[in-house]
């Protein structure tokens, strides 16, 4: 069940990563181009958001029930705190991961009640970039596999 739930985890990442790359590329191009906000760009920002929650559920099947990571720490949380790979697990990963979850969901829900198409493509423009910082400080590109089978 582990491997299923992390295989699932990895593979959503690269869709997560897709469609954060669109839908940036997309709220950058109306905010300096200054074209309207369309419908490409709230279903650019839903398919992300939808990505990111389903992301948010396998990642929390693993923190609170399957990954032997996050178990060791809680058996240990003094421990946790020396051992840099249990910290990144049990603290670090998730925070970065849920902080850009929440930046990426409030950029798009303001942009939503903006008044002007300009100001709804700078909040996802901004939003989304900082998403996309916290993201990638938060995946271990170099201590796993990028692929998971």
């Amino acid at each position: 069940m582990y491997a299923f739930f992390l295989a699932l985890h990895s593979w959503n990442r690269w869709a997560v990563l897709l469609a954060l790359l669109t839908a940036l590329g997309l709220a950058y191009r109306g905010w300096l181009g200054g074209l309207p906000y369309r419908r490409a760009n709230r279903l650019a920002g839903s398919i992300l958001t939808g990505l990111l929650h389903l992301q948010l559920l396998l990642g929390l099947s693993l923190y609170f029930g399957l990954s032997p990571w996050t178990k060791m720490a809680a058996a240990n949380r003094s421990a946790a705190w020396h051992d840099p790979t249990l910290r990144f697990w049990s603290i670090t990963h998730i925070s970065l991961m849920l902080t850009a979850i929440i930046v990426a969901q409030i950029g798009q829900s303001v942009a939503k009640r903006a008044a002007t198409d300009a100001a709804r493509h700078r909040w996802t423009a901004l939003s989304y970039s900082v998403a996309t910082g916290l993201l990638l400080l938060g995946i271990p590109f170099a201590s796993r596999p990028w692929f998971r089978v």
